[in-house]
């Protein structure tokens, strides 16, 4: 037995490298990342009693203006508690 056959591959390996494929686009940013973002939002020094963002769920762009954080929700100046879990993306 010969050293280069000690360390030789399997050659009836089966391979499933472009299998699957991930999307992108559609992900969904997780919980954390949101508070977040809220919270830059809100602890900004620009920041005085309400500020205008846009508030992205199921792929529709609403335009608020939030005044805090309540628990894991936003609320609005309509007093509307929009639940951080259910929001996809927001900006100012």
């Amino acid at each position: 037995m010969n050293n280069s056959e000690i360390y030789k591959n399997k050659t009836f390996k089966e391979f499933n490298n472009n299998r699957y494929v991930y999307n992108g686009c559609c992900k969904k940013v997780n919980y954390g990342d949101i508070k977040k973002k809220v919270e830059s939002i809100i602890y900004d020094n620009n920041f005085i009693y309400s500020k205008l963002v846009h508030i992205v769920i199921d792929k529709k762009v609403m335009l608020k203006r939030i005044i805090g954080l309540y628990g894991n929700n936003i609320v609005t100046i309509d007093n509307e508690y929009i639940p951080i879990n259910d929001i996809d993306d927001i900006y100012v």
